[in-house]
């Protein structure tokens, strides 16, 4: 029973950000797994291959292979199984595409999905799309050699917690039937993910080419996850329908092992570490941060998903610097208290994020912080003081925020209030929440205290009083005023047009 895992071509729509590259580690973790249990599997990552390319057109960009060439290698390897992974709803028609494509190569082939998006619309999706036998609900590790088995044993799939699927009955239409799944408690069962069946140096080259998931200077870095789910509740997230609110961690063994590993196997220089909740176990996170210190392990690192302010304390942070962080997020998401409590339900208070920043400042460690507007039952008033937070604590600490605008994503409690409410501002289209998602995306929640162009007008306001500090600091700056006087001479159109923006 061979089975080949696809991660397919993405298209990004105009107002999105654009291409941004990462390792599969779902598939990578998944085909680890099936290796474990001696099941032939190999992976195709259309975003890493010596054919991918980057095409523009039309205002969309399209990053992968050519349908030819994904047909050719379904052809070459003549897989029983093939599973493709669909991590964002934004990008759902691609796997429909790739789904269709791999009928018209080989009909007997056995298709199966899996990602975020199935957790909640993948009953309608296997209602929608015949091209696709079933779907995997949550952790695909567990549920994808169950499967196999099955198949290979022509079992019923009943059993296999987590699947959804046809069943067929003689002389009756197929049912569609969901088995709800299981966490996946002992993470240390699983082994590290396949990196061996990734081609690393052609994704180290596309990151020196500036194509990583997020601007850096680390032309081989890759992203790590050392626990699953999310035990708090957000009104906004959406990861405890994924990966389910119980919390659950790798050994620090196995961590350090497993950044050892990258490291000596695939000359690996900068990990980020992924978690939703990275310090949500402190003493845990120490102990990780003790052991690479421990080891000598010699790498940088960064948290992009963010962490809780009021997991960290300052001789954690300082052992986090010692060990190579480079650079932490924390999630502050409102600066109006009442806001933090009454609609987003973070159970945060503002303390710990000032606690933090100055705790980063003087140990010169780079803060970012999340910041998210446009939540129903925000007022302009409640909004205005997220800005103002956002910008204090830039200039008393150099935070650096990253300010998004709400967007309902499906499943999530703030859906749920927008459908309900009447507030949505346009169609929820893959489209549209590929734009809505991103920094500079317009919202799609519109209220009677304010809509999407009130929103945009916060952001701006926010990047002009930022881009004006800086100004100010740097013509305070004596080692400056050089560089500013060449700017002058060399583009005073330009540096008047950005004095007029800033008014000043």
């Amino acid at each position: 029973m061979k089975v080949l895992l696809i991660n397919p071509s993405r298209v990004y729509p105009p107002g999105s950000k654009g291409v941004r590259l990462g390792l599969p580690l779902g598939l990578m973790y998944i085909a680890g797994v099936l290796e474990k249990n001696s099941v032939p599997v190999k992976i195709f990552d259309s975003l890493i291959s010596p054919e991918t390319k980057i095409i523009e057109k039309d205002g969309y960009t399209y990053h992968g292979v050519s349908d030819d060439y994904l047909r050719d290698i379904i052809r070459d390897e003549e897989p029983d199984i093939i599973g493709i992974t669909s991590p964002f709803t934004a990008q759902i028609k691609n796997t429909i595409k790739t789904a269709n494509l791999i009928r018209e190569v080989n009909p007997t082939i056995f298709i199966v999905v899996g990602g975020p998006h199935f957790a909640v619309l993948g009953r309608q999706f296997l209602e929608e799309n015949n091209s696709v036998d079933a779907a995997v609900i949550g952790e695909g590790e567990v549920v994808m050699l169950e499967l196999v088995k099955a198949i290979d044993n022509k079992k019923p799939f009943d059993d296999i917690k987590g699947l959804i699927f046809r069943s067929y009955v003689p002389d009756k239409q197929a049912e569609i039937k969901v088995n709800f799944p299981e966490s996946i408690k002992e993470l240390d069962s699983l082994p590290f993910p396949a990196y061996h069946l990734i081609d690393m140096d052609c994704y180290f080259n596309y990151l020196k080419q500036g194509l990583s998931a997020r601007p850096n200077k680390h032309e081989r870095a890759i992203s790590l996850i050392t626990s699953r789910g999310c035990p708090f509740n957000c009104v906004f997230c959406s990861v405890h329908l994924h990966m389910g609110k119980l919390w659950r961690a790798h050994s620090v063994d196995y961590i350090v092992s497993h950044i050892q590993h990258v490291i000596n196997n695939c000359g690996v220089e900068h990990i980020s570490f992924e978690d939703d909740n990275f310090t949500f176990n402190s003493k845990r996170c120490e102990n990780i941060v003790d052991g690479i210190l421990e080891k000598k392990i010699h790498f940088s690192w960064d948290t992009p998903n963010g962490v809780r302010a009021d997991t960290l304390n300052e001789n954690l942070l300082m052992k986090m610097k010692q060990s190579g962080c480079q650079e932490l997020i924390v999630a502050t998401e409102s600066g109006d208290q009442a806001i933090l409590d009454s609609v987003i339900n973070k159970n945060l208070r503002l303390e710990s994020i000032i606690k933090v920043a100055g705790w980063c400042k003087k140990l010169k460690i780079k803060l970012k912080s999340f910041f998210v507007i446009g939540f129903p039952g925000e007022t302009k008033v409640n909004i205005q003081k997220t800005i103002d937070f956002a910008y204090w604590l830039y200039k008393e600490f150099d935070v650096i925020p990253n300010l998004n605008i709400a967007t309902p994503l499906l499943g999530t409690r703030l859906h749920k209030i927008v459908v309900d409410n009447g507030y949505l501002s346009q169609e929820l289209t893959p489209e549209n929440l590929a734009v809505a998602t991103q920094a500079r995306g317009m919202g799609m929640i519109k209220t009677s205290e304010f809509n999407p162009r009130d929103l945009k007008g916060f952001s701006t306001q926010l990047s002009t009083r930022i881009a004006r500090l800086n100004l100010i600091r740097k013509l305070l700056h004596p080692s400056e005023y050089i560089k500013i006087l060449k700017l002058l001479l060399t583009r005073p159109l330009n540096i008047a047009y950005r004095l007029r923006k800033l008014r000043l």
